[in-house]
């Protein structure tokens, strides 16, 4: 018999078009295991601003998934930074809600919902993920964004009954908060996308793979694309870019359409793939690569592309953000961006492809599996006391 329901919302994709319905979906796996019904608010791009959301219930990996608009108007937007009607809708239909888990939730609607909560005596819980930037957007973006990120980050979540971080970062940032567990990004291992058979590659190529979203300077792949053509030395690799078309990156960056012909078919540009599809790609890679700045946004989040190749067996190429010394072994199980790219990619493309299977099997592909975090999960439960609440 379940100990109650536990509702997750944010801005989360359900099931799996972006990082953040990953993450929510295996912390969810992780409370089921704790005999928890956990029921999914999410958006989805589909919808209409009218639509009703009792009329949009579905089954994800057998948890009660329902379902908002993304905002498209302004009139929209406001609504959604401010209004919970579509909240207490749903938690209306649960008679056992025990908590709420609000993953990067705006301020003024985090606000009202923590409100909520403590009148009707039901535990409130920030999933935080990121401390977002509002470089590079316009003044009045800039304004509001600017509010809700210091009063989500630096007032309301420091008020609620327990805190759920993505990295050390933020796990110091909120150290005098009683109840508080540090959570990277999980997979679960006994998905099938996480089985694939991958066919040992026996030419002397080196394949690099970048997955994700990039846009002007986030991931910095024309840095990237710069070292490999100033390589000229090296014809033996293929960079396959996933999540964004040769026409998408030529846009971001118009000086680069001469180098992109003159490597021809050594960058290939896949455009977005499915969450399956692009695993295939990293599986079959000798490397994941992509680069980060050393900034707050950095700092506070954690890149679900490491977690994603290593739970594929593919080592990485990166530069030092996030957590990612603890996992990640110069030499031994990826590589370091240091300085010069073009060092770090030189030394590599002049490894043998032996040297690269060894590199390979030292990868530990299960260290964030969510089945080795219940424990944690269970003594941060019993910190919040959500099974007590009457």
């Amino acid at each position: 018999m379940a100990k109650g329901t536990i509702i997750y919302i944010g801005g989360f994709e359900l099931p799996d078009k972006n990082a953040a319905a990953h993450r929510v979906l295996n912390i969810g796996k992780i409370l089921r295991e704790l005999d928890y019904n956990v029921v999914y608010i999410s958006i989805d791009r589909e919808l209409t601003f009218h639509s009703n959301i009792v009329n949009t219930k579905r089954d994800i990996q057998g948890f009660d998934s329902w379902f908002v608009p993304y905002p498209q108007s302004n009139y929209q937007w406001v609504k959604y930074l401010s209004d919970i009607q579509s909240f207490l809708r749903i938690v209306e239909l649960y008679s056992d809600v025990k908590a709420i888990i609000c993953y990067n939730y705006q301020a003024v609607a985090l606000m009202k919902i923590k409100r909520y909560c403590n009148k009707n005596n039901i535990k409130i819980i920030a999933d935080c993920s990121e401390w977002y930037s509002v470089k590079g957007t316009n003044i009045a973006f800039s304004v509001i964004k600017g509010i809700d990120s210091f009063l989500r980050m630096r007032v309301i979540q420091k008020q609620l009954d327990g805190l759920i971080v993505i990295s050390q970062f933020l796990k110091q940032y909120y150290k005098n908060n009683s109840s508080l567990i540090r959570v990277p990004p999980l997979v679960d291992l006994s998905e099938d996308k996480w089985k694939l058979s991958v066919t040992k590659n026996d030419d002397d190529v080196i394949r690099f793979v970048y997955a994700g979203s990039p846009g002007v300077n986030k991931d910095r792949i024309n840095v990237l694309i710069e070292s490999l053509y100033q390589l000229k030395e090296f014809s033996n690799y293929v960079f396959y870019v996933i999540g964004i078309t040769k026409e998408q990156y030529l846009g971001y960056y118009k000086e680069h359409n001469e180098l992109i012909r003159d490597l021809h078919n050594k960058v290939v540009f896949l455009g977005r793939l499915s969450h399956i599809g692009s695993l295939k790609y990293v599986g079959i890679a000798d490397f994941s690569v992509f680069i980060r700045e050393n900034n707050r946004l950095t700092k506070a989040g954690f890149p679900t592309k490491f977690v994603e190749s290593v739970s594929c067996g593919t080592p990485i190429i990166t530069t030092r953000n996030s957590d990612l010394e603890e996992y990640l072994v110069e030499g031994e199980n990826g590589f370091w961006i240091e300085g010069d790219v073009r060092k770090t990619l030189q030394r590599i493309l002049s490894k043998s492809k032996n040297e690269i299977y060894e590199i390979k099997g030292n990868i530990t592909g299960d260290i964030f599996d969510y089945h080795l975090y219940i424990n944690d999960f269970r003594y941060f439960i019993e910190t919040i006391n959500i099974s007590k609440n009457v």
